[in-house]
């Protein structure tokens, strides 16, 4: 792999994370359980275990569900897209 692309790599798994810690954060801070969030965004909750574990992508959709089953204002939704 060139640098470039190591950089890359790096960036995108430093990113699923920090976005997996953020949703942790946040469905803690609602009171959900994993199971609760993955009922209230009709994703498994295998699929937000992997997520909050920033295992694997998710696509834009995906993301909205969950935010609409967190019930995130705009403000927090940026907060989980935020890029450092």
């Amino acid at each position: 792999m060139q640098y470039e692309e190591k950089k890359l790599k790096a960036d995108e798994t430093a990113f699923k994370k920090r976005l997996g810690k953020k949703i942790k954060k946040y469905r803690n801070k609602a009171g959900l359980s994993q199971l609760k969030l993955a009922l209230s965004s009709n994703i498994s909750r295998t699929q937000i275990s992997r997520l909050e574990n920033g295992e694997i992508s998710t696509s834009v959709l995906t993301l909205l569900r969950v935010a609409k089953a967190l019930q995130l204002d705009k403000e927090q939704l940026m907060d989980l897209l935020e890029i450092e």
